[in-house]
């Protein structure tokens, strides 16, 4: 995704240019376009959840948008989203700082696994750290949660299985790259921030939660999820950065050619990506080998992951030789669209300017959510049926097993590891992996300092 060149503020300047708003009439009335109230970016509108209509894809997609601006949007000088709960702030547990993603999978861990998980899906970056991660409830999925007392294990295991999260609830996760010292970027938005230190134990490298350090954090993936009239399961729609990794070229783009180990995916260098790196060299998921090393002192590890993006708008791109599916055509024009259309609306120093969305998933059904769906197959999914975000789903991009939010997001019964935490029984919150967690640090809450504590 190119766009011109920023002027060097960094944050966002409150407006949008007579220019920027006349480009709304470049589209022609069977595009998927952005709403013009979005405008200007200061005073986006939360999206009207009860409302939804769920009439045409490009609705979906134009939720997600607006979604991210409004999340985006500057409250009292910093970003709205940054306003909202963590999650096991629902525990009065706190955290002293960001934790890097250790371990892809599809069941929940409790809060001491996620902490001692060995070498599994650390994403280091081109500087050698860890890419790290934070997670964020709105104040409806949280009053949700405490009305019904669901932080007590007992409540929860005796809850009406059918009963889904409340239209309006939404669950984030973002991802964030450590800025080197001196590493400006004006494109990017970049705050001040606490991550925990990694440490090399027992053969392993994990977090150690008593010790942080002060970094500046940029801001690279931004997962939504949101229950909105009809849609219990959430839409779940991804943003990435603009500079974050290329797009694994399609078929009509290497043709005569076709894609190989040895297919070099791009000539530029990247955020995640070295220029001249090969196909074969894309998303190496060092799990169960001994190759990734931590140097203590320094905080770097070895080597780098370098990042693609398997499936640009979250689609498998059609053989030449078939006729396309217009189901998938029509998702990506108007993901495209919208993209396009966004950028051009918001002023040329809004630093959101420079993300995009990369897709968004849902269920062709309306109100289809029903407890114990393991939602293994696509036939109820639509939108993005492929969809991953290159910084938190790196190396199960190709894994049909966790190829798409709904791979690891069902309503099934779960388990902890060892089943030494009491399961989780089969309910429709359980399409919330935060909603998981929280089931299962309930019962075995870390040894953290706690708001009662402090």
């Amino acid at each position: 995704m190119k766009t011109e060149k920023l002027s060097h503020r960094r944050f966002i300047r409150h407006g949008v240019t007579l220019v920027a708003l006349l480009m709304f009439s470049h589209f022609s009335s069977a595009e998927c376009k952005p709403q013009s109230n979005w405008f200007p970016h200061s005073q986006t509108p939360e999206p009207n959840h009860q409302a939804f209509a769920s009439k045409t894809n490009c609705e979906f997609h134009q939720w997600s948008w607006q979604m991210f601006l409004w999340l985006t949007k500057d409250v009292d000088g910093k970003p709205l989203f940054l306003s909202m709960m963590p999650p096991y702030e629902l525990l009065g547990m706190s955290s002293e700082g960001l934790m890097p993603r250790m371990q892809k999978s599809d069941s929940p861990e409790s809060f001491e696994e996620y902490l001692q998980a060995g070498t599994d899906g650390i994403m280091v970056d081109q500087d050698g750290k860890a890419v790290y991660y934070s997670q964020y409830l709105n104040k409806d999925f949280v009053q949700f949660i405490q009305e019904n007392r669901l932080v007590d294990p007992s409540v929860v295991q005796d809850f009406d299985p059918d009963t889904p999260f409340p239209v309006g609830a939404v669950e984030l996760k973002v991802s964030w790259k450590v800025m080197q010292p001196g590493d400006y970027r004006s494109d990017m938005f970049v705050m001040s921030g606490e991550v925990n230190r990694l440490e090399n134990r027992d053969g392993k490298i994990v977090v150690n939660p008593n010790e942080t350090e002060t970094v500046q954090l940029g801001l690279v993936g931004f997962h939504i999820a949101g229950v909105v009239k009809g849609h219990p399961e959430m839409i779940w729609a991804t943003f990435e950065h603009k500079d974050n990794a290329p797009n694994v070229p399609t078929p009509q783009e290497l043709s005569p050619d076709t894609l190989g180990p040895d297919t070099v995916i791009s000539e530029k260098d990247w955020t995640f990506y070295k220029a001249g790196t090969t196909y074969r060299n894309c998303n190496v998921n060092l799990a169960s080998t001994n190759r990734l090393t931590l140097d203590e002192a320094s905080q770097t590890l070895k080597p780098v992951t370098q990042i693609c993006r398997q499936f640009e708008f979250g689609n498998v791109p059609p053989d030449p030789d078939t006729k396309p599916d217009p189901t998938i055509q029509t998702n990506n024009d108007n993901i495209a669209s919208l993209n396009q259309g966004v950028h051009q609306a918001l002023s040329t120093d809004d630093v959101w300017r420079n993300y995009f969305e990369v897709g968004a998933i849902w269920f062709a059904r309306i109100d289809g959510l029903k407890p114990g769906m393991s939602l293994e197959n696509d036939e109820i999914l639509t939108g993005s049926l492929t969809l991953s975000n290159a910084t938190i789903e790196t190396y199960t991009q190709n894994q049909s097993t966790m190829n798409n939010c709904f791979r690891c997001h069902n309503t099934m019964q779960a388990f902890t590891k060892g089943d030494s935490l009491d399961p989780l029984p089969a309910l429709n919150l359980n399409i919330s992996h935060a909603f998981q967690n929280i089931y299962f640090w309930s019962q075995n809450t870390p040894s953290r300092e706690t708001k009662d504590e402090e």
